[in-house]
Order: structure tokens, then C-alpha cells, then sequence
């Protein structure tokens, strides 16, 4: 089965399922706090993206600060929410401390493009056209974060929404104080 077909379904499992329903909602193979340990203590995976200004990075590109990577489209209502209540907040507390790169998932660009508008995130933005990241990273659910050390070790990953306390704590468990 193609790549893009498989994370077509498990988007599609995880709506059905109320992944991008809104806090509290749990995908299969998560704990009830919508954690999931299937990649923590592996290599963050050296695959390249292309940034929304055209250019090409990748995990690497963050070496020697602890990165937040949540994937978000705008056809997620909780993906919506969260980037304004909770990213938004959360990274500028933290910037300079903590890199923050919010990569959108299979997405039409006008309306990622409007997203970022409304929501005013200013942290750095990467596309996965075909989900090809969000698959290797281990993702079910949407949104999906990843929590990767200065060292590009995944530490922790979290299936699901998250308001701005959970997002806080989750970074000071996962880097410390």
C-alpha cells in the first residue's frame, strides 16, 4: 500500500475515532493522557522537508536546542485550536529556549497559509505533502507532537490536542526545568 494512501486511512481512522474532536480524546495504542512511547529513545529521523518559504531543512537543522514538532492542517478543528491556545503562548515563553516548527500535513496551501494568518503563530513552518514524516515519526492522530531532545533523540510524543498548561508541562518533562 502507498505511503500516502496509508496515512489517508489512519487520518481518516483517527476522525472517526475523534482525534481532532477536542481534548480528552484518545487514539488507539495511547495511554490515557495521549502519550505513546513508540519512537521515544530513537533518532529523530534525518528526513528533509521544504520550509513554507521555499527553502529545505530538516530535524538537524536544530541541533543543540530541544524541538517541539507538531503536525497540524487546517481541516483539523483541534489542530485550529490548539496552534492559537496553546503553541502560540507556549513558544513565545519559551523563545530562545525551545524551538518550535509546526509541520502541515497533506494540506491545500491557500488554507494553511490562512491558518497561520488567523492563528498568528511565528515559529518556523515545514509541509509533509504526503505525510511521509508524520508516518515515520509514528503518527495516529491529529494533531500529533513530537518532542525531540538537542541531542535529536525523541523523548516524548503526544497523540491529540493539548491546551497551553499540558503543552507547558509536557516541554518540562520532556527537557526539564
Amino acid at each position: 500500500m502507498k505511503r500516502a494512501h496509508l496515512v489517508a486511512v489512519g487520518l481518516a481512522l483517527s476522525l472517526a475515532l475523534g482525534a481532532c474532536a477536542g481534548p480528552g480524546s484518545d487514539t488507539p495504542n495511547d495511554a490515557p493522557d495521549g502519550t505513546t512511547q513508540s519512537g521515544a529513545g530513537t533518532a529523530a529521523p534525518e528526513t528533509g522537508y521544504t520550509y513554507f518559504d521555499g527553502s529545505q531543512g530538516s530535524f538537524g537543522d536544530y541541533a543543540g536546542t530541544p524541538l517541539v514538532v507538531n503536525f497540524w492542517a487546517s481541516w483539523c478543528p483541534s489542530c485550529v485550536a490548539e496552534m492559537a491556545s496553546a503553541f502560540r503562548p507556549v513558544q513565545a515563553q519559551l523563545q530562545g529556549e525551545v524551538a518550535f516548527l509546526g509541520m502541515n500535513l497533506q494540506d491545500d496551501r491557500t488554507a494553511a497559509l490562512r491558518m497561520v494568518d488567523e492563528t498568528g503563530v511565528l515559529f518556523d513552518l515545514a509541509e509533509d505533502p504526503l505525510g511521509d514524516l508524520y508516518v515515520e515519526l509514528g503518527g495516529i492522530g491529529m494533531p500529533y507532537t513530537v518532542f525531540i531532545d538537542e541531542n535529536g533523540m525523541i523523548v516524548d510524543e503526544h497523540n491529540g490536542p493539548l491546551d497551553e498548561t499540558q503543552l507547558a508541562k509536557k516541554i518540562a518533562e520532556a527537557f526539564g526545568p
